[in-house]
C-alpha cells in the first residue's frame, strides 16, 4: 500500500483529535479492507467512530480512482483498539514499558514464539520484557505482533478457585 495513501488517512483521523492507532489494509472474502484504529484520552466510543467514518469515506469517494482503492471496491471499518490494545511500533512499545504485555514472534526465541511478561524497556531495536523472573530482549524485526495484557482484578483468585473445585470433583 501507497504510504502516501496512508498518511494521508492518517492526517484526516490526528485532525479530527484522535489518536491513529492503525491504519491497516488487507483482503478479507476477495474485497480490501481497510481497518482503521482510532484512540482518546477518554476513550472511543460509536460517535467518535462514525465521524471518523464518514471523514475518511468522503476522502475514499473523492479519490476512489486511485489503484490503492480497487475501483471503489473496500470496506471500512473504524473502531477502538480495545483494552487489549495492539502494539505496531516500537514508540508504541517504548509507550507502554511498565505495562504487562504479549509479544508473538515470527521465528522462536529461547525455544518459544510467545512471551507475557512486564514491558521494561525499548532500545537497539530491541524489546525487552521481563518474562519468568528472566529479562528478555526480542529484536524487534522478529515480533510478529504484541498487545497489552488486561487481567480482571482477581483473575488468579478465580482461577485458583476453578482449579480447587475441579480437582474436589475428581
Amino acid at each position: 500500500m501507497n504510504e502516501n495513501f496512508l498518511r494521508q488517512i492518517e492526517n484526516i483521523i490526528t485532525s479530527s483529535g484522535y489518536e491513529c492507532v492503525h491504519v491497516g489494509v488487507r483482503t478479507d472474502f476477495g474485497r480490501m479492507k481497510i481497518q482503521i484504529l482510532i484512540d482518546t484520552l477518554g476513550g472511543i466510543n460509536v460517535e467518535d467512530c462514525e465521524a471518523v467514518s464518514k471523514r475518511v469515506n468522503k476522502f475514499l469517494d473523492d479519490n476512489a480512482d486511485m489503484p490503492e482503492l480497487d475501483k471503489g471496491r473496500y470496506y471500512l471499518e473504524v473502531s477502538s483498539p480495545g483494552i487489549e490494545r495492539p502494539l505496531y511500533t516500537p514508540e508504541d512499545y517504548e509507550r507502554f514499558s511498565g505495562r504487562e504485555v504479549r509479544v508473538k514472534l515470527g521465528e522462536l526465541l529461547n525455544g518459544r514464539k510467545t512471551f507475557t511478561g512486564i514491558l521494561q524497556a525499548v532500545s537497539e531495536g530491541r524489546v525487552k520484557i521481563l518474562c519468568d523472573g528472566n529479562e528478555i530482549n526480542i529484536p524487534f524485526d522478529i515480533i510478529k505482533g504484541g498487545n497489552l495484557v488486561y487481567r480482571f482484578e482477581n483473575e488468579n483468585d478465580d482461577n485458583d478457585h476453578k482449579r480447587k473445585k475441579k480437582r474436589r470433583k475428581k
